[in-house]
């Protein structure tokens, strides 16, 4: 769902990021400079206060704040890295149901809002209304760990995968009360609409609209070659069985969270109670994303060599 960012009165930025890239500090000393000259408050994630400090001379120390505070003190999140970044910070985030705002440091950047030579003009036009806010879902995959209920949640995907062995696994696949299929292979890939430019994707999974209120679950390297991917709505519960001759299994959401669960193993995922809030601008469409980033429609055959 999309609706016209407004931003409070008197907002608080935060700024997250990624530390270990070069260019994280800069951009985040970039952005104080911007924020300071409209003077709009900050806070920062506190080893990235440090690094802007040593780096760049600025005494941030009294807007250090740690990462995992930081959300409930901010109105906005600017997240200053590449895709993996912006999981990282949805996952901060959590249910607090704070808007991210993207800034790519990477390199495709489907979640990323905004280049690095975008920033400036971009906090400007922010604060003009030429953002609109869009509600992404959230998996939980719940499961038994050490004799207790355990959840993970994902605004990409959820992956159930064979722990590194050489070994194929069966996932015993159910949807609701009804059976689906054991695939066998390497592991399956459930994911958001959001994720379907993730994981899913580069296992042939399909490419879905934000809006779709689906969820997609796709086979990684399955044995047999008539097993597919399937999309289910978004209200199921979708439960998974894993048996095979190798002792453990993986989960594993959005990259970033891991577990392995000894065998056999079930889980079951579906939407989480919460939802992400991104930040996009309104001349941005999905499928304006979708052509830049991928380059359809691009003949490089026609390109100068």
């Amino acid at each position: 769902m999309k609706k016209k960012f407004t931003p409070p009165r008197d907002i608080t930025i935060g700024i997250l990021g990624n530390p270990a890239k070069a260019s994280t500090c800069e951009t985040a000393y970039e952005l104080i400079k911007i924020l300071n000259e409209r003077g709009i408050r900050f806070r920062v994630q506190d080893d990235i206060a440090g690094q802007v400090r040593v780096k760049c001379g600025y005494d941030s120390k009294e807007f250090s704040v740690p990462r995992s505070s930081l959300p409930h003190e901010v109105d906005l999140v600017v997240s200053l890295g590449g895709d993996g970044t912006i999981l990282q910070t949805a996952g901060t985030v959590g249910a607090l149901g704070k808007p991210i705002l993207g800034v790519n440091l990477g390199k495709l950047g489907f979640l990323a809002e905004l280049n690095l030579d975008e920033l400036r003009n971009s906090i400007d036009e922010l604060f003009k209304g030429h953002f609109n806010l869009e509600e992404r879902t959230v998996l939980e995959a719940t499961f038994a760990y050490d004799g207790r209920a355990s959840s993970m949640y994902a605004l990409n995907d959820i992956v159930i995968d064979k722990a590194g062995s050489s070994r194929m696994i069966d996932l015993e696949t159910h949807v609701d009360s009804e059976y689906l299929i054991t695939y066998r292979g390497d592991g399956i890939v459930i994911s958001t609409p959001t994720g379907s430019t993730g994981y899913c994707l580069s296992t042939g999974g399909p490419i879905i609209s934000p809006e779709s209120r689906v969820i997609a679950i796709s086979p990684i390297s399955p044995h047999t070659l008539s097993a597919r991917p399937v999309i289910v709505p978004d209200s199921s519960q979708i439960r998974i069985i894993a048996r095979s001759t190798i002792k453990q299994v993986m989960i594993i959401a959005d990259g970033q969270l891991s577990m392995q669960l000894t065998q056999p193993a079930e889980l079951k995922v579906s939407l989480a109670p919460h939802k992400i809030v991104l930040l996009r601008k309104s001349k941005n469409g999905f499928f304006n994303l979708l052509r830049t980033k991928l380059m359809w429609g691009i003949d490089i055959r026609s390109e100068e060599r």
